[in-house]
């Protein structure tokens, strides 16, 4: 992504939100949210599929930076590790509550797991 086509926060946080409900790895993005493929990485004549993939590693990137628990957290909810691919979004919020130490209702609420995406959301768009 360059500097001059950045997606404003608001767009990739809401965008986040809903990818979570099936995940963030390149399969369940092309499947499920090509909006935010699209979003993420323009259509330039690349296949979608390929494109899905390059978001996926923006998404993975975006966690990276986050800090500890919260990137695990946050790898688990969107079913970016081993134990939580293809797992239900109810799995992977208890795994993402667990690794932080709450309840997953606790985890649930929006200053906790919606304060995350945000982070995310926020690293994407102030990526260089």
């Amino acid at each position: 992504m360059h500097t001059h086509d950045r997606p404003d926060v608001e767009t990739v946080e809401t965008l986040l939100g809903k990818a979570r409900r099936h995940g963030a790895g390149a399969a369940e993005l092309a499947r499920h949210r090509p909006d935010l493929v699209d979003l993420l990485t323009p259509p330039d004549g690349t296949s979608p599929k390929t494109r899905a993939l390059l978001a996926e590693r923006i998404i993975r990137a975006a966690i990276d930076r986050l800090d500890p628990p919260a990137d695990s957290a946050m790898r688990a909810l969107f079913g970016l590790t081993a134990e939580t691919r293809r797992r239900s979004v109810a799995y992977r919020r208890d795994e993402a509550a667990r690794l932080i130490c709450l309840t997953p209702g606790a985890f649930r609420r929006p200053n906790r797991e919606g304060s995350m995406i945000l982070d995310i959301a926020f690293e994407i768009v102030t990526a260089e």
